[in-house]
């Protein structure tokens, strides 16, 4: 079906109903051919923990690339492994572990946001999506990114790549835009994947 797509550019939907989206195999290449070894996937922690790291890698990856965020990433966490590390830290002792990234208005935020957690939310990451992009520094993408990826929320994050992605499946092009109510179509048919496949998980008699 992609093949089609790609050179037709049909729309998202085909005799009145949308084109599924082929998810399974998008993970199966994930799986086989995408990084592993980046330190804030690292998924065998405890929620809060992961969630931490989740949400400052983020930070740090604001229009900053990957391989220059990892150096900086180890360091601030060999220095402050926990949230609470963070939040009883004044800028001036956790600058020179930053210094060097850029958009320093991103350092300021990191403390913010860590002290916010540690006052309003009594050191637990909030789960609404609404309430964590009140979080200095956390926007629509990156609160997205912090549900999915922190706590495998059935979240899309959108971003140029990502949508680049989509616009070449349904389009033929990558430099097509999608509209939002493309988007809302997507995420729907995402979401649906994902209770279908957390179902089959939880009773994998039900395939038979």
């Amino acid at each position: 079906m992609s093949t089609l797509l790609r050179k037709t550019g049909i729309s998202l939907y085909s005799g009145g109903f949308m084109i599924r989206f082929p998810w399974t195999s998008l993970l199966e290449w994930y799986e086989s051919s995408w990084r592993h070894d980046l330190e804030w996937r690292d998924y065998d922690r405890d929620t809060e923990n992961l969630l931490y790291r989740v949400w400052l890698s983020e930070i740090f990856l604001q229009q900053t690339q990957v391989e220059r965020v990892r150096g900086y990433f180890a360091r601030v966490l060999e220095r402050f492994p926990t949230l609470s590390s963070l939040a009883h830290t004044e800028y001036d002792t956790f600058f020179p572990y930053y210094q060097g990234m850029g958009y320093y208005s991103r350092a300021r935020n990191i403390l913010r946001t860590a002290k916010t957690i540690e006052d309003i939310y009594e050191w637990v990451f909030p789960r609404e999506k609404e309430k964590l992009q009140k979080l200095p520094g956390v926007w629509e993408y990156t609160s997205r990114a912090i549900l999915a990826f922190g706590l495998g929320e059935a979240y899309l994050a959108w971003d140029t790549n990502l949508e680049k992605v989509f616009a070449r499946y349904y389009h033929g092009s990558k430099v097509d835009k999608l509209s939002e109510g493309e988007k809302e179509e997507i995420e729907e048919d995402f979401r649906e994947f994902c209770i279908t496949t957390r179902d089959l998980r939880s009773n994998p008699d039900s395939e038979n």
